[in-house]
């Protein structure tokens, strides 16, 4: 692992949070060629403040999409800790991010591939990036403790929140979450939020998927119920 590193104190961009996790962007001084404003547009929502407003119409330019895979396990079911392979594309273009993790609720942090950033470690329960570029993309590997056991034999998975934010506006973006449990015999209850424009629920026997673009701040959550325990 790579020494802790000093750095200017520099602007923060929050784009999401994921079962502990937090994504922080910044650049680290006004003559940075990464500190162009423009880059971020403006919110479709004038004076957004976070509310969370679903695009079923999303906007023709490319935005941050934060992609989730989850393995649910035989042994996630006793413990909580499931799989976790998360990619972000089309990052914005800064000099400096991080991704912070919880660190009681986070294993095995690794960073699996990037492109066209200059520099990627891990730093403690976070990854570290500098020289984001256009197009860059980042996937990390870990396990994560986000499956809460109910005493009725349900379970529910909670993630967020998500969001991409840049001083006081939330921009969009594209979160999407595929779960998957094989033959455990598991089946979705309900979710929250519910299935409308610009927030998709696609069912199956063996997993869930989540795909939604929207501004503000989003928090999902899965109850999910064993066919076995009825």
């Amino acid at each position: 692992m790579m020494p802790a590193r000093s750095y200017p104190r520099h602007r923060r961009i929050t784009l999401g949070l994921v079962a502990g996790l937090a994504l922080a962007f910044g650049t680290a001084a006004a003559e940075d060629p990464f500190d162009d404003d423009s880059l971020w547009g403006s919110p479709q929502a004038e004076n957004n403040r976070g509310k969370l407003n679903f695009l079923s119409d999303p906007p023709d330019a490319r935005m941050h999409h934060h992609d989730n895979q989850i393995t649910v396990a035989a042994s996630s079911l006793e413990d909580g800790w499931v799989g976790l392979r998360q990619c972000h594309h089309d990052i914005d273009r800064v000099g400096r991010a991080q991704i912070l993790y919880n660190a009681a609720t986070t294993r095995d942090l690794e960073i699996e591939t990037h492109s066209n950033i200059g520099e990627t470690w891990i730093e403690g329960a976070s990854v570290q990036l500098r020289g984001v570029q256009p197009d860059a993309e980042l996937c990390v590997r870990a396990r994560s403790r986000m499956l809460e056991i109910k005493d009725d034999g349900g379970y529910v998975l909670e993630n967020g929140p998500f969001m991409r934010r840049f001083l006081d506006g939330y921009f969009p973006m594209r979160v999407t979450v595929a779960v998957s449990w094989g033959d455990l015999g598991l089946s979705l209850t309900h979710s929250e939020p519910r299935a409308q424009p610009g927030f998709a629920v696609v069912e199956s026997r063996h997993g869930v998927l989540i795909d939604t673009t929207f501004e503000g701040r989003l928090k999902t959550a899965l109850h999910l119920t064993n066919d076995d325990w009825r």
